[in-house]
């Protein structure tokens, strides 16, 4: 299969995968996790990114804080490295604990989550050696 899109990963001091991307145009710190369902952006950054909220709040779970408030966001300009990848919509999230944790292990804190939605949505392959994503 003939990709053509390769995005350099970096891996934090907890070993956690992270990317660099751009939402509405601004530069977004995302750790790369296959294992939440939406992508998600910090809602503290919501204006910070310039998104606009879609629909009502809803509950979310998140691993270890069980239920959370969160709130969709409209589709906008994404892109992941150099590369647009069209217009992705984000699930606005508080992240806080993940942050505090992320510090308190000695790693910078994320804007935001890059979670299973997009990875299957753009068919994402994942080289762990070679630290790339694959789309």
């Amino acid at each position: 299969m003939n990709r053509s899109y390769i995005v350099s990963l970096k891996f934090s001091k907890t070993k956690h995968i992270l990317c660099s991307a751009r939402i509405n145009g601004i530069h977004a710190n995302l750790l790369v996790d296959t294992g939440a369902s939406s992508s998600c952006i910090h809602s503290a950054l919501q204006e910070h990114f310039k998104l606009q909220v879609k629909g009502s709040p809803f509950d979310a779970a998140g691993a270890n804080q069980g239920k959370m408030k969160a709130t969709m966001t409209k589709k906008c300009p994404f892109h992941l490295g150099r590369y647009k990848m069209g217009k992705h919509g984000f699930v606005l999230l508080d992240l806080t604990h993940v942050n505090e944790t992320l510090l308190s292990q000695g790693a910078k804190p994320i804007d935001g989550i890059l979670g299973a939605d997009f990875l299957i949505k753009k068919k994402v392959l994942i080289d762990y050696r070679n630290r790339k994503l694959i789309l």
